[in-house]
């Protein structure tokens, strides 16, 4: 398991080689469902069908929960309210995270991710 973990995170830094938020955000979809599926656990239901990018606001409790948040449908995490272990977990797979005011992320049609107060 921990060497398919690596070779994912390797492929992950070549996936998200990229300045488009949407290009990222799609590229956190494949490394997220990636992790799941090597994890053993199930993948959340395609919600692809919304194509229009938005925010959600989400009750996250662990960090599979965010992996699947993030599999389910290509979003980016807003990792201003993230535990550090999360940020640094994201990190070492490779998953993209927001890296520019929401509203750019939004217009450039990639939804975002906040976790919920």
């Amino acid at each position: 398991m921990i060497a398919r973990l690596c070779g994912l995170a390797i492929d992950a830094r070549a996936a998200t080689r990229t300045d488009c938020p949407l290009a990222r955000a799609r590229a956190a979809r494949w490394i997220a469902a990636n992790a799941l599926a090597i994890g053993g656990r199930p993948l959340p239901q395609d919600n692809a069908s919304s194509s229009q990018a938005r925010l959600r606001e989400e009750h996250i409790a662990d960090f599979g929960d965010l992996l699947a948040a993030i599999a389910a449908t290509p979003a980016l995490v807003d990792p201003a309210a993230l535990p550090a272990r999360w940020r640094l977990g994201l990190s070492a797979l490779g998953v993209p995270v927001l890296d520019r005011p929401v509203g750019d992320a939004l217009a450039a049609g990639a939804s975002v991710i906040r976790l919920a107060a």
